[in-house]
């Protein structure tokens, strides 16, 4: 039941992600940021600190990473990619740490910056983008790290939680 629960909160987070920035999306001299949400993904960076049998969640990864790709994008397999990578390096490096608020903050914030940079050099590799690094690092990044580190701190307490017990509902 905790499954369903987890599936349809990600799943309705997903839909929120795409809608967000459409409706408060900022003006005015913020015309120039790319503000790009990514709280599917702050998510599933949080399961290796929780759940220690990540697999379970690997499909979970393919799932909204290639969903990810079929309703935003134009090439197929690139988020689904370096989502499953990403997490795959930060669950290698939370095993280093033991879990609390700015351990989680750090590797949400350092998970977004990579698979950032992934999608970037992959998509500037294959010409789909011809934005300039220099731009993606002044307008894409730190506005894309802040506004995913407010949703890591929002949500921390609740979905943390959530975790919890779904790990120990796992473990029985």
């Amino acid at each position: 039941m905790k499954q369903i629960k987890l599936f349809l909160f990600l799943f309705v987070l997903f839909i929120f992600e795409g809608t967000v920035m459409t409706v408060f999306s900022p003006g005015g001299i913020w015309d120039r940021v790319q503000l790009v949400p990514n709280f599917v993904m702050v998510l599933f960076l949080w399961f290796p600190f929780f759940i220690t049998a990540v697999w379970h969640c690997a499909m979970l990864f393919f799932f909204f990473g290639l969903l990810g790709d079929i309703v935003y994008t134009s090439v197929l397999g690139v988020y689904a990619f370096c989502m499953g990578f990403t997490v795959y390096f930060i669950a290698s490096l939370s095993k280093l740490f033991n879990m609390n608020v700015l351990v989680v903050l750090v590797a949400a914030i350092l998970g977004v910056c990579l698979l950032q940079t992934e999608v970037y050099f992959i998509y500037h590799l294959i010409g789909v983008t011809n934005q300039t690094f220099l731009a993606f690092l002044v307008r894409h990044l730190p506005p894309t790290l802040i506004l995913n580190a407010a949703f890591t701190i929002l949500i921390y307490y609740p979905f943390r939680r959530f975790l919890i017990g779904m790990r120990d509902m796992i473990e029985e």
